[in-house]
């Protein structure tokens, strides 16, 4: 297995101590979010065996924040990736291409077949969970592989916790560098690498020794952007176990001298979404580490309005000494004494501001509620007594809110939803699963577009068309005064720039060069229908003036029989 001396394990296990340094910046953050919002997620210990992971955590008293934070997943996983209606679409790089027919009746057919893979896969489950670590660290990683184990699935998703990956940004922008662990035991790694594997791996699970199914391995998993064979990425794995010290690290320990496997990848096998950053920093802020102080604060409040609580129903007591251990403070418990001086009374009075502190704990959650855009996606919370809106108004406000998620969107759309599509698509395009594609249009492939047409996408998107429809209004006024003015109105492109902010997908918009052939034979109709239209015009007109012309003669002849009949018998009369 020839690897680029670049590559070889002390370099590559340098540069992933790199990465982990610059991510510590991060990783303090990153603890307080799974200690006091997302207990269970986030692993810490890089080279030995995380921690049992607890789902709960002992600090935590009010779940409002872990609850808002599921509000937001479920609102945009439902309003932007819903299974259960259209939310992406595809379209040729080039736009002349979107006019020819066969071309798009191919990329259409492709990108149903696309959906109907992702529909398969577990894609749909994968992604309502990214969205978790997404919000919650700011940082979000999904695996898209083609290596399903299953011929029967085009490719196969696995989501990354936070804290077992760290990576690099390119010129570009985008990840180049990438290191991940990946935990397992030896059984486990046998299984998948083989005779690849250490002499001791391959001794415990072939002698069945005790351990060999304890997870207490580590596996360094490395990407760079590096020509391999044909591919652009290449991916190598080392293995190293959780116990020891390698280059001054602790819980590193190398155990074998070659590559445990390598391979690559036509594309970038790790789309990877920030929510928000500064500069040019690597990892992501999201409004999980924004609440982590109201969250804090909260549990403090909470406390303290739980411990006034106790205090009000069962109260520190003073009694006689001769009293101990016979004190019954039950409900209508009965206690017996001689002096009646000697009483039992509360050492002081507790005096709380119950509804004040309800107040402000309920200011504090609202905030955080807030902080996680709960007011964007629950509607349901307007006050009741409130008068009934009207439907532009509804519309208005829910546009309004949509802005407030905008950001959030278009980063999805370029950081995640893009790259991870277009691998999808390109997977199964070598897969041979779409239908067959004339060779000349197969470098297009790489540069499919991809729209995101959900209904969040299409909301945010209707803040363009205002104009237009506020344009196109005037236009219609204006037009009773004086019909000229439509003149200035390209109606077929007010129209598709409209199915373009309203998402209709590629394939219900005929092409421009059929709807011009519709209207020179609409036009070529209506020309000959005119035409036989004025024919039969003059036909009738030369009809009318022939039986004018015939009853004139009549007329004449009749005329001129009569005078002579008269001239006759005025001649017999003179006669006779």
């Amino acid at each position: 297995m020839n690897i680029p001396e670049k590559f070889s394990f002390d370099k590559v296990f340098s540069m992933y101590e790199e990465l982990r340094q610059e991510r510590s910046e991060w990783d303090a953050d990153a603890r307080l979010i799974s200690e006091w919002l997302l207990p269970g997620r986030g692993i810490f210990q890089t080279y030995t065996k995380p921690r049992k992971r607890k789902l709960t955590s002992p600090r935590v008293i009010n779940t409002i924040g872990e609850d808002s934070l599921y509000v937001l997943t479920s609102g945009i996983h439902g309003r932007l990736t819903s299974p259960a209606m259209p939310w992406f679409r595809t379209k040729w790089p080039d736009a002349k291409l979107n006019d020819f027919e066969m071309l798009v009746s191919w990329l259409q057919q492709s990108t149903d077949i696309l959906k109907a893979g992702l529909h398969t896969s577990n894609f749909y489950s994968i992604v309502n969970s990214y969205y978790i670590e997404y919000a919650g660290y700011g940082t979000g990683s999904i695996y898209v592989g083609e290596d399903t184990y299953d011929d029967q699935l085009p490719f196969r998703f696995e989501l990354l916790t936070f804290g077992e990956y760290a990576f690099s940004m390119g010129a570009d922008g985008k990840p180049e560098i990438f290191c991940r662990t990946i935990f397992m035991s030896p059984r486990q790694m046998y299984g998948k690498f083989g005779d690849a594997c250490s002499a001791e791996i391959q001794r415990r699970v072939k002698n069945n020794e005790s351990g060999a199914d304890t997870v207490d391995l580590s596996v360094i998993e490395f990407i760079a952007k590096h020509d391999h064979m044909d591919k652009d990425y290449i991916r190598i794995f080392y293995e190293v176990t959780g116990t020891g010290v390698h280059k001054g690290v602790k819980g590193a320990t190398r155990l074998g001298n070659t590559p445990l496997g390598q391979d690559g990848f036509y594309e970038f096998p790790y789309p990877t979404a920030r929510w928000n950053t500064i500069g040019s920093d690597t990892y992501g802020i999201g409004p999980g580490s924004r609440s982590i102080p109201d969250i804090k604060r909260l549990q403090e409040m909470e406390k303290a309005f739980l411990m006034a609580t106790h205090k009000s129903i069962n109260p520190p007591l003073n009694a006689p000494s001769r009293m101990k251990g016979k004190l019954n403070t039950l409900p209508g418990g009965k206690n017996y004494y001689a002096n009646p001086q000697e009483t039992v009374n509360e050492v002081y009075q507790v005096r709380f501001d119950y509804s004040g502190v309800s107040a402000a704990i309920e200011r504090v959650e609202q905030r955080i509620q807030k902080n996680f855009f709960n007011d964007v996606f629950i509607t349901s919370s307007r006050d009741p007594n409130a008068s009934p809106l009207r439907t532009g108004q509804v519309d208005a406000m829910q546009q309004e809110q949509m802005f407030k998620v905008g950001p959030v969107t278009e980063r999805l759309h370029s950081e995640l939803f893009t790259p991870l599509l277009r691998r999808c698509f390109k997977i199964m395009y070598r897969k041979d699963m779409f239908p067959p594609l004339d060779p000349q249009f197969e470098d297009l492939i790489n540069e499919i577009e991809i729209d995101i047409i959900s209904p969040m996408a299409v909301a945010q998107n209707r803040a363009r068309s205002q104009g237009v429809d506020v344009f196109m209004g005037f236009i219609g006024q204006a037009a009773q005064f004086d019909p000229a003015i439509l003149d200035n109105i390209d109606v077929d492109a007010a129209a598709r720039n409209r199915a373009e902010i309203e998402g209709v997908e590629i394939g219900i918009l005929r092409p421009e060069e059929d709807v011009k052939k519709m209207r020179k034979q609409r036009a070529e109709q209506q020309a000959a229908q005119a035409k036989k239209e004025e024919q039969m015009a003059v036909a009738g007109m030369s009809s009318e003036l022939g039986n004018t012309d015939a009853s004139t003669m009549k007329t004449q002849a009749e005329a001129g029989q009569i005078l002579a009949d008269t001239q006759l018998t005025a001649i017999e009369g003179g006669l006779a």
